[in-house]
């Protein structure tokens, strides 16, 4: 008794077979396909208008689904195919989003909140204030200054600096007084050494 192979004549059933449903993890969306091929989810839409299989058309409410195997299959034969303008909107939207991500890193890793700069900002300048308020009362203290005249008058000197610098606004205003501040050292600088000769 020899065995033969049955034939498709003889049990057409044997080899019917049925086509494959594609497993879970092949079903995809549009953006889950659209980051599987590197584009924007936008430009998905327009390969299935240019012959992208669709696994599950989308309706009203319900989003397309795709076969990731056989659409990046079909990706891969026509990728060529994506007009320049289609290219060009994917890579602005790329940039885009990549500038974006920088700036919101940029501005969570390097910003202080405003109101820290605010109150740290104000205790060190009524730190400083109350220094140089106190100098007449040290240097009397220490001697430097010898009758209540000159305290007094160290005092209104003290205060017209600090009257000086609150008036301070801008970057400008600070440069210049630094400016104005360097030049009045050097005149007294200058007078010292006219006075010793």
């Amino acid at each position: 008794m020899s065995r033969t192979r049955p034939t498709l004549a003889e049990h057409p059933a044997l080899f019917h077979v049925q086509p494959a449903t594609p497993t879970t993890w092949r079903i995809v969306n549009r953006s889950q396909l659209a980051e599987l091929v590197g584009c924007h989810a936008d430009t998905v839409a327009v390969f299935v208008r240019q012959g992208m299989p669709v696994y599950v058309p989308g309706a009203p409410g319900r989003e397309s689904l795709f076969d990731a195997v056989e659409a990046l299959a079909w990706w891969r034969a026509h990728k060529g195919t994506v007009s320049a303008k289609e290219a060009a909107q994917t890579r602005a939207f790329e940039a885009t989003a990549r500038l974006n991500e920088l700036k919101l890193a940029q501005q969570t890793s390097g910003l202080v909140p405003r109101a820290d700069v605010i109150r740290e900002g104000q205790a060190y300048t009524k730190a400083w204030r109350n220094q140089v308020r106190s100098l007449p009362r040290q240097a009397r203290q220490a001697g430097i200054v010898s009758t209540s005249e000159q305290e007094a008058n160290l005092h209104e000197l003290c205060r017209q600096l600090l009257t000086s610098i609150s008036d301070w606004k801008t970057l400008e205003d600070l440069e210049r007084a630094a400016t104005a501040t360097t030049a009045d050292a050097h005149l007294v600088a200058f007078d010292d050494d006219t006075n010793q000769d």
